[in-house]
């Protein structure tokens, strides 16, 4: 039986859970989107007092998982490439970097320090930091981030190429990189936009990160 490499099992797991945290948040920020939608920002007063601690962060911890996981695979999408596309991998890599070091903070502030603040009701000083305000730095940081993220697939998108599955893989990647364009269009206030490229993303992500795991663990000779 063929061993598996290092490679195969880092590409195999991370697109696997990649896939597994962006199903969680789908599910976590529908569900808190359909009890809390958003509205017109009102101030922090009203903000806090409509808090719900636990939906609040059911979608965010998924969100900190997936700064930690997604720059690995990309890492891994780097190693994949041969050497004639190694450097598309490569700036996938660093705006993957960049995504996932910017919006991890991020989110590591919503969870450690917003959502208690706000459940304990200590939230003056925190309305630059809640994503529900359209003027709040983790309201622009999370634009900003998604799109470096986006950036980062539109480049994996051009390491692959060959059979049916690296062209299905390229198509997906490519679908998700076009999509920073909805951060321009959120940016704008057209936000419906946004919402539909938000749906694509929850849809489409996870199916490209499974058959990334899927094409790291057939090269691997795991089937």
């Amino acid at each position: 039986m063929r061993k598996t490499s290092a490679l195969g099992k880092v590409g195999f797991w991370s697109g696997l859970l990649c896939a597994v945290w962006t199903v969680w948040f789908t599910v976590a920020f529908f569900a808190w989107y359909a009890v809390s939608p958003p509205s017109e920002w009102s101030g922090m007063a009203e903000y806090a007092a409509a808090f719900q601690p636990a939906a609040f962060q059911a979608w965010v911890i998924p969100c900190v998982l997936l700064t930690l996981t997604f720059p690995v695979l990309m890492a891994a999408v780097y190693l994949h490439a041969p050497a004639k596309r190694k450097i598309w991998g490569l700036i996938s890599l660093v705006f993957a970097l960049i995504y996932g070091a910017i919006l991890g903070m991020n989110y590591w502030i919503m969870q450690a320090v917003v959502s208690p603040g706000l459940a304990a009701g200590r939230w003056e000083g925190l309305d630059l930091f809640v994503i529900g305000s359209p003027s709040s730095i983790a309201f622009s940081l999370e634009g900003f981030g998604y799109f470096l993220m986006g950036l980062s697939m539109l480049f994996a998108g051009f390491v692959f190429s060959g059979g049916k599955l690296e062209r299905w893989i390229r198509g997906l990647l490519l679908i998700n990189g076009i999509q920073v364009l909805a951060v321009v269009a959120g940016m704008l206030g057209i936000w419906v936009v946004t919402m539909i490229s938000l749906l694509v993303w929850c849809l489409s992500f996870p199916v490209v990160s499974v058959l990334l795991a899927v094409l790291f663990r057939r090269q691997d000779g795991g089937g």
